[in-house]
């Protein structure tokens, strides 16, 4: 190699030299960027379930203050005794719903029936009389074994309840005996009774359309503790409507029947056959319960 291409060769590599060092040096002088962390992935917040919606049922009222007379004329002089085990009965089956205490000036009595007036499988009769306060319990003296049995039952009459259904409330003596104590359906009979607005027929809270409904199916029946007797004067009546209509709250058409019954559908007689006859059995006219026609007992076990 002669001297000139030794001279250009060197000159080539200061060349390539000054060219490298600017980018070497402003390579080191750059930091390191720190290693890049993948973003923390949050677990999602718990879901809250939302609190349960406070119940519609309302509170039972404290229970009326209710007083009844015993007349033991004309049957066994044990009848106060009787009729006080079964007040006790009801209390302790029923603790903070019963109040109930004997009084002579009671509107209400418990007595012994005329012999001619109760046949001889009715054990009680309930009654309204026309133009006196309360109702009238008249006991058979024929019986009196079956009185500590009738007696749970016509306290409930005095406390409120319907007569029929199971418990003690039941129109005759169930075939497993007759109870001795309020059964649980007759204190959730009783405990309804105190909580619901008497024009609520159907317990759901709601005086509506369907109370309107079970209204019209029991206007103009009498007798003792009728659901829709709103006013206690031993028939349903256009009183007990206007009393309804007071209480009635409009509510949006629902897809459901009242009480849950499906609608029903009015079959057609067959050619040659006359329409089934669709007439109620006639009500009681004079204020007696259906439960004082035997053979069930007058309305008591």
């Amino acid at each position: 190699m002669t001297r000139p291409q030794r001279l250009r060769l060197r000159l080539r590599l200061l060349t390539a030299t000054a060219l490298l060092l600017p980018a070497a040096a402003t390579a080191q002088s750059q930091p390191t960027p720190p290693p890049q962390t993948p973003p923390a992935t949050s677990a999602p917040a718990p879901t809250t379930p939302p609190a349960p919606a406070a119940s519609s049922t309302p509170t039972p009222i404290t229970p009326p203050q209710l007083r009844v007379a015993v007349d033991a004329s004309g049957g066994p002089s044990t009848l106060a005794d009787d009729v006080a085990a079964a007040i006790q009965a009801w209390s302790e089956a029923a603790p903070g719903l019963v109040s109930v205490e004997i009084a002579a000036d009671a509107p209400s009595t418990v007595t012994y029936a005329p012999p001619a007036l109760l046949g001889p499988d009715t054990l009680s009769l309930d009654r309204r009389v026309p133009g006196q306060p309360g109702v009238r319990i008249e006991l058979s003296a024929k019986a009196p074994g079956e009185h500590p049995t009738v007696l749970l039952h016509e306290i409930g009459v005095l406390l409120g309840l319907p007569e029929g259904g199971a418990g003690v409330m039941a129109l005759g003596v169930p075939a497993t005996g007759a109870p001795t104590a309020p059964e649980a359906s007759d204190v959730a009979a009783l405990r309804a009774h105190l909580t619901y607005a008497p024009e609520d027929l159907d317990r759901n809270g709601t005086v509506d359309f369907h109370d309107l409904v079970l209204f019209g199916q029991a206007f103009g029946r009498v007798g003792v503790n009728l659901p829709a007797d709103f006013n206690g004067d031993g028939k349903v009546d256009a009183a007990d409507l206007a009393l309804l209509e007071k209480a009635y709250t409009f509510t949006p058409p629902s897809a459901s029947s009242p009480a849950g019954q499906a609608p029903s559908t009015p079959s057609t007689p067959a050619e040659g056959q006359s329409p089934a006859s669709g007439a109620a059995p006639a009500a009681p006219t004079d204020g007696t319960s259906p439960s004082g026609s035997p053979p069930t007992g007058g309305g008591a076990p």
